[in-house]
């Protein structure tokens, strides 16, 4: 079976610091074919310099700082794969992350990514808690798919790729996903933890607490609204209800070290999904 080319996006701003270790971790994936592709964002510190190092290995593209959207779409745009990965400069993954995410969509040919459960380190420590995946809980609650899902890059163009209108709003990459789920796109999940997210103690770019969170998670589902009002009838809050069940149970008793039994789960979700939200879609 020949395989599709997957490209790992590195994405660094003044973070030469940690660059080496991201794209050590890239290059050091089991899975094949991939390429590494690092874009450097109006970095003023060695990032592009480190960069360089791998010349032989990957390629560097450097560009201004154009907020993360636009340089994210125009990464995506350049990457070479069917399929692709971002990783923020200053995390990392693990070994086998590409493979065993690659491995969860071969079970699951409808689904146009996979995710997994990140693992915290750094300022903080510890699993991300993280969910199979379900529709209801990507409208009714908020992201729980990380930015590094490995992606169709044809359904992220057709999507449209990340919102370049968010402002100072953030939450692009749950704002994203459900321009996926719009388009009759759904995601499958991996619990191993196998993405390292490194958190500092000063926080990230997205809002995190207080009015700014509210504001942004407001602003998101207003984008989305005949979404979200179609997840609020009595069969959406049904579903809703079965899939809390179901996410409760997998942390109770793990039941998605069953990767199969899993994956019929979330098969199961989507359909309901599916047959609800009629017509189809709604983009």
């Amino acid at each position: 079976m020949t395989r599709p080319l997957v490209t790992i996006i590195v994405l660094c701003h003044n973070y030469g610091r940690y660059l080496a270790e991201a794209v050590e971790s890239a290059l050091a994936q089991t899975y094949r074919p991939f390429d590494v592709l690092v874009m450097d964002v109006g970095s003023t510190d060695d990032s592009a310099e480190v960069a360089r190092r791998y010349a032989d290995r990957i390629r560097l593209i450097t560009q201004p700082n154009m907020g993360l959207e636009r340089t994210c779409n125009r990464a995506v745009r350049e990457a070479r794969g069917e399929y692709f990965v971002f990783l923020s400069a200053d995390d990392a993954l693990a070994p086998t992350y590409v493979e065993e995410l690659w491995q969860a969509l071969r079970r699951s040919p409808d689904a146009a990514y996979a995710y997994c459960r990140p693992l915290m380190f750094g300022a903080r420590t510890g699993p991300m808690r993280c969910l199979p995946f379900s529709a209801y809980f990507l409208v009714k609650r908020t992201n729980f798919v990380n930015a590094s899902a490995l992606t169709a890059k044809a359904d992220y163009l057709a999507a449209g790729g990340y919102s370049e209108d968010l402002g100072d709003y953030a939450l692009e990459d749950w704002d994203f996903w459900l321009k996926m789920l719009e388009d009759g796109k759904r995601g499958t999940y991996v619990r191993s933890p196998l993405l390292g997210w490194r958190r500092h103690a000063a926080g990230s770019r997205n809002p995190e607490s207080g009015t700014r969170e509210a504001g942004s998670l407001a602003y998101v589902r207003a984008r989305h609204r005949t979404l979200a009002e179609r997840m609020d009838d009595t069969r959406g809050r049904l579903y809703y209800a079965v899939d809390l069940a179901l996410a409760a149970l997998d942390l109770a008793v793990g039941y998605s070290r069953w990767p199969r039994g899993l994956q019929a789960v979330e098969r199961s979700s989507w359909r309901r999904f599916e047959r609800h939200h009629a017509p189809r879609h709604t983009r």
